[in-house]
C-alpha cells in the first residue's frame, strides 16, 4: 500500500513539474515575443515584426492588417504579407461578423474555404489596447485543424494586445514629435531674440534672431558658455543681470548699446527670468533680446516690459508641465505597469491625451501671436451659422464636463453671417472655456445669440469670480492676466482674450465685457452680417 501511494505522489509530482515548467517556457516565450515587438518605434516596423512572429507560429499563406483611425469611424488596410488579395477578404467576412469578433476580444476561427488549389481556414486576431480597439488581423492558412489549440490562441492574443499597445505608444510618440517641432517653430518665428542657459552659464537654446541681434556667425553647440559669444557692454551686461536674477528671481528689463556687426550699432533691450522644472527648482535662465533701436519700437514695448517679463516666466511653465507629466505617464507605462492592467494604462494614456490637448492650445495660441505679430493673419470668408458654431464647440467641452452646465438661448430663424468659421470657432472655444475655468463647481455658463439688426450678438456669461473694475480696460491686452488671490492657481498664459479680439477686429465687428466682483462676467461679441 505504500508503495502504491508513494508511486502515486511520484506521478502527482512529476505532471505538476511538468505543468509549471511548461508555464514557465510559455512565460519565457512570452516575454521574448513581446520584446520583439516593443522595442520597434515606428508603425511599419511594428506591424512587420508582429507579421513574422504569427508566421512563426502559423506558417500562414496571408496575413491582412485592418486599423481603425482614433475615432473609430473609418478602417483601413495598414499592412498585407501573402497573395491574397483585400477585396477577396472583404467577400469571405462580413462587416456583423468583425464586429462580434471584435466584441469578442479573443482570436477566433471564422470558417474554411476551398479555393482552386486546396482547403484553407480564416481566422480573425483582434488588436485591442486597454483604451481602445486598435485594429485585426485577418489570417489564412492551409487547413490543418491541428494547429489550433488553446495555448496557441493565448499566445496569438497576448501578441494582438502587445501590438496594440505598442502602436498606442508609437502615435504618442509622434504627437509628442510633433508638439516639440511647433514649439521649435514656434520659437523660430518669434521676431525676438530667445536664448536660454543652464546655472553654469551653457546655452541650451538659441533661436536664430538672437543669433542675428547678438552677432553670432552661427548657433553654437549645445553647452558653450554665453561668456565665449558675446563680448564688450553686451557680456558685462549680462553678467549683471545672471547675478542679479539668481538673487531677486526676477529683472526689470535693461537697455545696453550693442555692435553686432563692425559698423552697426544698435539698442539692445534685455530681459530675463528664471527657469524651473516641476518641482520649482532653478534649472536655468532664459533672456529675451530685442532690437529697441527705432523710437517707435521702443514707445510700443515700454509699455509690455512688465508683462513680457511674466509671460516668459509663465509660459515655460505652461509649455514644461504637459511635457514633464507626457514624459513621466510615457515611463511609467513602458517601465512600470503590467500589460494585464487595463484600468491603470486606461487611466495613464488618458492623462497623456489631456496634457496632450492641452500643449496644443497653448502651441496654437503662440503660433496665432506670431502671426498677427507678423501680419499673416488672414480670414476665409464664408456664409456660416453661428448657432451650428456655438452648438459643435459646446459639444466638445460638454463630453469633458460634469460639474458646470452649458445653457444656450437661441433667437429664431437666425440668418446666416459671412465670417472665417475656423477663426469665429476659436472666439467661441476661447471664451466658453474662460467661463467654465473661472466658474465654481455646479457654476453655469449661459450662451445667447440673436440678430441686432445688421449685426448678430453673442453673449456668453458666467457665474464666477468676476473681474475687478479697474483690471476691465486690459482684460483684452497681450500677455495680461487677472492678478488677485482667487485666480493665481488657475492655468493660462494671456493670450487668449487678445487673439479673440483681434479676430473680432478683424471681422470688422466688436467685442465687450461686463463683470461684477463674486458674481460673474459677460462677454459679448457684435458681428455684421454681410462682409463689409
Amino acid at each position: 500500500m505504500k508503495t502504491t501511494s508513494l508511486a502515486k505522489d511520484r506521478q502527482f509530482l512529476t505532471r505538476t513539474i511538468s505543468s509549471l515548467t511548461d508555464q514557465v517556457d510559455l512565460f519565457e516565450t512570452f516575454q521574448d515575443l513581446s520584446l520583439k515587438i516593443i522595442s520597434r518605434f515606428d508603425l511599419d516596423n511594428i506591424l512587420k515584426t508582429f507579421c513574422v512572429i504569427i508566421n512563426e507560429l502559423m506558417n500562414y499563406q496571408s496575413a491582412t492588417i485592418f486599423l481603425f483611425q482614433e475615432d473609430r469611424g473609418k478602417v483601413y488596410n495598414a499592412f498585407q504579407k501573402g497573395t491574397v488579395k483585400k477585396q477577396d477578404i472583404k467577400m469571405l467576412l462580413d462587416e456583423k461578423i468583425i464586429n462580434w469578433v471584435m466584441g469578442k476580444g479573443k482570436w477566433t476561427v471564422i470558417t474554411d474555404f476551398q479555393d482552386e488549389k486546396a482547403k484553407h481556414i480564416i481566422s480573425i486576431l483582434p488588436i485591442k489596447s486597454p483604451v481602445r480597439p486598435v485594429g485585426y488581423m485577418v489570417i489564412i492558412t492551409d487547413f490543418e485543424p491541428s494547429i489550433y489549440n488553446r495555448k496557441l490562441g493565448s499566445i496569438l492574443n497576448f501578441l494582438a494586445s502587445q501590438t496594440a499597445i505598442a502602436i498606442e505608444n508609437q502615435n504618442l510618440y509622434a504627437r509628442i514629435n510633433n508638439s516639440n517641432v511647433y514649439m521649435t517653430n514656434m520659437l523660430e518665428s518669434i521676431s525676438n531674440g530667445i536664448m536660454a542657459i543652464d546655472m553654469n552659464g551653457g546655452v541650451t537654446l538659441i533661436n536664430t534672431n538672437a543669433t542675428a541681434i547678438l552677432g553670432i556667425k552661427e548657433k553654437p553647440p549645445a553647452g558653450r558658455h554665453y561668456k565665449h559669444l558675446v563680448k564688450g557692454n553686451l557680456k558685462q551686461e549680462l553678467d549683471k543681470l545672471f547675478s542679479a536674477i539668481i538673487d531677486k528671481g526676477f529683472v526689470n528689463e535693461s537697455m545696453v548699446n550693442h555692435s553686432p556687426y563692425k559698423e552697426v550699432n544698435i539698442i539692445v533691450g534685455i530681459t530675463a527670468s528664471l527657469l524651473t522644472d516641476s518641482n520649482k527648482r532653478i534649472i536655468g535662465i532664459i533672456f529675451i533680446f530685442r532690437d529697441m533701436s527705432a523710437s517707435k519700437e521702443i514707445e510700443r514695448l515700454t509699455k509690455l516690459d512688465k508683462m513680457k517679463s511674466e509671460f516668459v516666466s509663465n509660459v515655460s511653465h505652461e509649455l514644461r508641465t504637459p511635457l514633464s507629466v507626457i514624459k513621466a505617464y510615457s515611463e511609467a507605462l513602458l517601465t512600470q505597469v503590467e500589460p494585464e492592467d487595463h484600468n491603470t494604462r486606461e487611466q495613464f494614456l488618458s492623462v497623456i491625451d489631456n496634457e496632450t490637448d492641452r500643449l496644443g492650445t497653448i502651441v496654437s495660441n503662440l503660433l496665432d501671436l506670431s502671426r498677427i505679430e507678423s501680419g499673416k493673419f488672414a480670414l476665409d470668408y464664408t456664409a456660416v451659422s453661428l448657432k451650428d458654431i456655438v452648438n459643435s464647440v459646446i459639444s466638445v467641452f460638454k463630453s469633458k464636463l460634469d460639474n458646470i452646465d452649458i445653457l444656450t438661448d437661441f433667437e429664431k430663424d437666425l440668418p446666416m453671417i459671412e465670417a472665417d468659421e475656423e477663426k469665429i470657432r476659436e472666439v467661441l472655444i476661447n471664451l466658453i472655456a474662460n467661463g467654465i475655468k473661472f466658474s465654481p463647481m455646479g457654476g453655469t455658463v449661459n450662451i445667447v445669440v440673436e440678430q441686432q439688426e445688421s449685426l448678430v450678438a453673442c453673449s456668453i456669461s458666467d457665474t464666477g469670480i468676476g473681474i475687478p473694475e479697474d483690471k476691465i480696460s486690459h482684460i483684452f491686452e497681450k500677455f495680461f492676466r487677472v492678478d488677485n488671490s482667487d485666480t493665481y492657481k488657475i492655468e493660462g498664459t494671456g493670450l487668449g482674450l487678445s487673439i479673440v479680439k483681434h479676430i473680432i477686429d478683424s471681422h470688422k465687428g466688436e467685442i465687450t465685457v461686463d463683470s461684477i466682483m463674486g458674481k460673474g462676467s459677460v462677454f459679448t461679441f457684435y458681428l455684421p452680417l454681410k462682409r463689409s
